[in-house]
């Protein structure tokens, strides 16, 4: 069996959302005016990625558990509706980001940065249970090999 991809480890995940937490706080806290509309639109589709991320895990964790490397992890999500939708999720929320940033005052670049740091720190949190899954087997309707 490979090694686990790096990505998909408690470790990295957990160091990940302290990551992400201190640039969230930081660009919330630097930007002026606050962008606090760019964050709120982070923090839900942040939140939404997630349980779709969980999904995704928790129906493929076999194909996870052979990740080794980053195409692997994508291939992986792909396999599935949710894991589909987290990866659109993830690109529909950049695009909305720039666009709520674009039309409130302030710095736009920094207001659709700090939109998106909130996104993926509450992604990451709301996604981290799912890492346990990885690993115990494939599920009914999958097979390991």
């Amino acid at each position: 069996m490979s090694k686990l991809h790096f990505t998909l480890s408690r470790r990295f995940n957990a160091a990940f959302i302290v990551v992400w937490g201190l640039a969230a706080f930081s660009f919330i806290m630097w930007a002026g005016p606050r962008p606090l509309l760019p964050a709120v639109v982070g923090c839900i589709a942040g939140f939404v990625a997630g349980l779709l991320q969980r999904g995704s895990v928790k129906a493929s964790p076999a194909l996870f558990a052979r990740a080794s490397s980053a195409l692997e992890v994508r291939r992986a999500f792909m396999s599935n509706r949710a894991g589909k939708a987290s990866i659109a999720l993830l690109w529909a929320t950049g695009l909305a980001l720039v666009a709520v940033a674009l039309a409130g005052g302030g710095n736009p670049f920094v207001a659709a940065i700090a939109g998106y740091v909130a996104f993926m720190l509450v992604r990451e949190v709301t996604s981290f249970g799912a890492i346990g899954a990885i690993g115990q087997g494939p599920r009914d309707n999958q097979h390991a090999f």
